[in-house]
C-alpha cells in the first residue's frame, strides 16, 4: 500500500479518537453540573449531660437514746448529795394516820433522831437505811410515837443514800415494803418531782435496780 494513503489512514483514525474523547469529557461535565450538590448531613446537637448530683453521705444511725429506768425518776440531788427519794402523800390526814403512822414505826423498829427529826429504819438483813422524813419542807417530822399532841404528819419521804444502791438493788424489799403499808394507810406515792407512781411502775422496782 502507498505510504501517504497509511498515513492518511492513522491521522484520520487519531483525530476520530480525540473527537469521542472530547465528547465523553464534555458530557460527564454536563451531568455533574445538573446533579445538585448534597448538603453535609449536620450532626444534631448534643444533649447537656444531666448535672451529677453529688452523693449525699449516708446517714449515721442515730441511736435512739434508752428509756430510763423507772427508778430514775426517785432520783433527788441535794447539793453534791445524791439520794433515792419517794414521796407518800396521806389522802385524809389527821390524828388518826398520825397512830397509824407512829404503830408502823415500832412495828419496824424505826429510831427516831431527835437531832435531824426524821425517823431512821435500818435493816441488817437487807444492808441499807432507811430515812423516813417529812413530806413538806423542812423535812422534819414531829416525834408522832410521844402521843396525840404531835402536829399532823401530812405526808413522808422516803430516802435512801445513793451509795446504797446496790445493797437496794439486792434487797428491794424492805423499801417496798415500808413504802406500801405507808400506802395503805391512806395515800398515794409520788417521784421525785412530785409525779404520782402507779401501782405497776412501783412494782417494777422489784426487776431494776434502783
Amino acid at each position: 500500500m502507498d505510504p501517504a494513503i497509511v498515513v492518511l489512514l492513522l491521522a484520520g483514525a487519531a483525530l476520530l479518537l480525540a473527537m469521542v474523547c472530547m465528547v465523553m469529557f464534555f458530557s460527564g461535565r454536563a451531568r455533574r453540573s445538573a446533579t445538585p450538590p448534597v448538603a453535609p448531613t449536620e450532626a444534631p446537637p448534643a444533649k447537656p449531660a444531666a448535672p451529677v448530683e453529688p452523693e449525699s453521705p449516708a446517714r449515721e444511725a442515730v441511736a435512739e437514746p434508752a428509756e430510763p429506768p423507772p427508778t430514775h425518776r426517785f432520783q433527788a440531788v441535794s447539793g453534791n448529795d445524791i439520794k433515792q427519794c419517794l414521796f407518800v402523800v396521806l389522802d385524809w390526814p389527821g390524828l388518826d394516820t398520825n397512830r397509824r403512822l407512829a404503830k408502823l414505826f415500832r412495828e419496824v423498829n424505826a429510831h427516831y433522831d431527835t437531832k435531824l427529826g426524821v425517823y431512821v429504819l435500818r435493816d441488817p438483813q437487807a444492808g441499807y437505811k432507811l430515812t423516813i422524813a417529812n413530806s413538806s419542807p423542812p423535812g422534819t417530822l414531829p416525834p408522832i410515837h410521844e402521843g396525840d399532841d404531835q402536829p399532823i404528819v401530812n405526808g413522808v419521804s422516803i430516802l435512801i443514800h445513793f451509795v446504797n444502791k446496790r445493797s437496794v438493788a439486792r434487797n428491794p424489799e424492805t423499801l417496798i415494803r415500808i413504802t406500801q403499808s405507808i400506802v395503805a394507810i391512806g395515800g398515794h406515792i409520788l417521784d421525785a418531782d412530785r409525779n404520782e407512781v402507779s401501782k405497776e411502775e412501783f412494782e417494777r422496782l422489784r426487776q431494776q435496780a434502783i
